[in-house]
């Protein structure tokens, strides 16, 4: 069987796996007035999470390596001969990372021989479904853990208190609507944002460290008008020079009724501070 015929249908399922989607608004309010009553809530709730950016974060640098035996777990029984090529390639594959000061994360590779064009379609199908992977993470991992959940101090927000619970609405730019609650120890428990592109719901789990709440996973759901995903994603962090950072990701996806599962590790950590 030519490489072509045998890699075909794991590039098939990756391609599933790595959908062209952007897992996660980032949050970038503008300044406007604010009135003194939300700050009453506002102020100690931003003091309740680690905000690495005040610790001195400026860079992390790290290897991003996906568990592709366990991705391909099902086609290793289906197509063997495929699963050993592809398997061959991938433990090729580098992907190295860098994200700065606003979260933002850049995905560099190496660029892998490929025995056709057919394959190098699907390698390329793979590199950019892991640069998707690791900047739609870190769009969303930014608001809660490099800066602050809730807009900055300046900025008109509506605060409700619902007995239990609060309620903060704000406004940002390009007509993009952000609300969540959280209860009365300041952890947020669910995060709306609509804009015209898209509408996402994201439901956080925090770990409660002395530093401050530190994010360890979320669910969510994002949707607009032509396609719709759900995504759930556990977080392994690790002290690093005494800020905690992600080494490692469990993400499950759900697109049309299928779900995948994306496992990756992070190696030679490298933090550097202001």
């Amino acid at each position: 069987m030519s490489h072509c015929r045998r890699l075909a249908p794991i590039f098939l399922t990756l391609l599933a796996v790595f959908g062209p989607t952007a897992w996660g608004p980032a949050l970038h309010a503008g300044p406007s007035k604010a009135a003194p009553d939300p700050e009453l809530v506002l102020r100690p709730a931003r003091a309740a999470y680690v905000n690495l950016a005040a610790k001195g974060f400026s860079r992390y640098r790290f290897v991003a390596t996906p568990d592709w035996a366990a991705m391909l777990a099902e086609q290793a029984k289906a197509n063997p001969e495929g699963y050993d090529a592809a398997m061959k390639l991938f433990a090729k594959i580098r992907f190295n990372v860098l994200v700065g000061t606003q979260g933002d994360a850049q995905v560099s590779h190496n660029i892998v021989d490929s025995p056709n064009p057919q394959t190098t379609a699907g390698l390329n199908q793979v590199y950019g479904g892991m640069e998707q992977t690791l900047t739609g993470f870190f769009q969303t991992w930014t608001p809660f853990m490099v800066e602050s959940p809730f807009p900055p101090v300046g900025h008109a927000a509506r605060i409700e208190d619902a007995g239990t619970h609060y309620r903060v609405d704000w406004e940002e730019a390009g007509d993009t609507k952000v609300q969540l609650k959280m209860d009365k120890a300041f952890v947020i428990t669910d995060m709306r944002v609509q804009s015209p592109a898209f509408d996402s719901t994201i439901r956080p789990i925090f770990d409660r460290q002395p530093g401050g709440l530190v994010l360890a996973g979320y669910d969510a759901e994002y949707l607009s008008k032509a396609s719709s995903l759900r995504l759930k994603v556990l977080i392994k962090n690790k002290a690093i020079q005494d800020l905690p950072l992600p080494v490692a990701l469990d993400l499950s996806v759900w697109t049309g009724g299928n779900k995948q599962q994306i496992l990756m590790t992070f190696s030679e950590l490298n933090l550097e501070k202001k």
